[in-house]
């Protein structure tokens, strides 16, 4: 909350109107990590890379022992280790193949990349919020019944191996709305202290593992929060329509989360900075949310503020606001100046974008592709059928280095490259808001029984 409140502050003193913390809906406990260590004791000494998972409950006391390895993928490979777990620190995973070390971590997109993306014909997967959500959550339980598989088996502890070569690759016993209170308590561990332990187990070396984690769970407030604030439309006639700009605040508990999606949560500050500093007044209402809770199961914050205002796309009924929504923009992809927008299927937004966006060719912000993007919070507004674009950014080092990881902190953000995103941002917000119609869209989605 110590996040939300200064955002919420901040822009309050910026001037913007209605700013405020605003419900999305209960939610589960917080969990707060604490103290942790993870060391090899023998065959020699080794203080060991590793982030507890978040949510995992804290160990009792130390915990030493040789490791254990082993491979759960799925339910198949229960049986395999079934009655010889109880009280081992687990390893789950086995070596990785290194990235190729000459390929660049950093880029920019291409002329030719970005041109590949303008003549994509056919939008492509996901092409509705059901194919986006539900394989999440699919892996979600899968990982929830490979949880509760160790945690029956009594393992005292669980390792598993960063799929990031670069840095830890965070991870997660599930999140707000499943109890992890009673699971194992595991870490992700860097790769290469991974990998040199698992060699030492296979080469029956006398492997001493020592591992300790203080965290707790807590719930001062069972709500969770958005942040919410506005330019108020003047117009009579439209001033209660409403484009909007977001991105996700919430992040993982390795670093800072400064590329995802401090970032975003920045640019959108930043453009709504620059219009009430210009003064201007916008026909419709320009609104900026930044989202709780888009790292878990189902988008919780923007979810949860789709369903309050516009509708809940399970039976795609409908609220009255709905037909007072023109458009939102998401800023989710790292530090990366923006390029352009994925149009989400929606190919009568494309010349009206492409004109706002003219002016920006010289930064390199015209490409408009017509492809499905998913996986961030522009998806509950496209699930309701309100027309909805994610941003395309240049990806610098964002997969390869911060991108969930424990490298995520402010040294990788690249400042004149959000200052471009935010300009963008800001002219295109005012030029949607003062347009005699709203933004077109695509026909509304079927309700979710249809669509299984």
């Amino acid at each position: 909350m110590t996040a939300a409140n200064w955002a919420r502050t901040q822009l309050a003193e910026w001037g913007l109107a209605s700013s405020r913390l605003e419900p999305w809906g209960r939610r589960g406990k917080a969990w707060e990590l604490e103290r942790f260590s993870v060391e090899m004791l023998a065959p020699y000494y080794l203080r060991m890379n590793a982030i507890p998972k978040a949510w995992s409950p804290g160990t009792a006391g130390i915990v030493t022992g040789t490791p254990v390895l082993v491979t759960i993928r799925g339910d198949s490979d229960f049986v395999r280790y079934r009655g010889k777990l109880r009280g081992r620190i687990v390893m789950n995973g086995g070596t990785a193949v290194p990235r190729n070390r000459f390929d660049a971590p950093a880029r920019r997109l291409t002329d030719r990349e970005l041109d590949s993306l303008t003549r994509i014909t056919d939008p492509g997967e996901p092409r509705t919020y059901w194919e986006d959500a539900d394989g999440f959550l699919e892996a979600l339980a899968r990982r929830k019944r490979i949880d509760d598989f160790l945690r029956d088996e009594g393992a005292a502890a669980l390792l598993e191996p960063s799929r990031n070569a670069n840095a830890i690759l965070t991870a997660s016993h599930v999140s707000y709305s499943t109890d992890r209170t009673g699971a194992v308590p595991a870490f992700m561990v860097a790769r290469e202290h991974y990998d040199a332990i698992l060699r030492l187990v296979e080469r029956q070396r006398a492997v001493r593992l020592e591992l300790s984690l203080t965290s707790r769970f807590t719930q001062t407030d069972s709500l969770g929060y958005n942040v919410v604030a506005e330019i108020p439309g003047t117009d009579s006639r439209v001033g209660q329509e409403v484009v909007m700009v977001g991105g996700h605040f919430d992040t993982w508990q390795a670093a800072a989360g400064a590329t995802d999606n401090a970032a975003g949560s920045a640019v959108a500050m930043e453009a709504m900075r620059i219009l009430k500093t210009l003064g201007v007044n916008p026909r419709r209402t320009i609104r900026m949310a930044l989202w709780d809770g888009e790292e878990q199961e189902d988008y919780f914050g923007s979810m949860g503020y789709v369903k309050r205002h516009y509708g809940d796309p399970g039976p795609m009924r409908l609220l009255p606001d709905h037909a007072k929504f023109s458009a939102y923009f998401n800023v989710d992809h790292g530090t990366g100046r923006i390029r352009g927008f994925y149009l989400q299927g929606n190919a009568a937004a494309r010349p009206i974008l492409a004109a706002f966006l003219e002016p920006f060719r010289d930064l390199g912000a015209s490409t408009l592709s017509i492809s499905n993007a998913g996986s961030t919070d522009h998806m509950p507004f496209a699930s309701v059928g309100l027309p909805a674009f994610n941003s395309i950014q240049d990806p610098i080092d964002y997969d390869p280095k911060t991108h969930h990881t424990s490298l995520d902190f402010a040294d990788y953000l690249l400042e004149d490259d959000l200052k471009q995103s935010a300009v963008v941002m800001a002219s295109l917000l005012y030029h949607i808001a003062m347009r005699d119609e709203r933004m077109p869209r695509t026909p509304l989605p079927a309700p979710k029984r249809a669509n299984r």
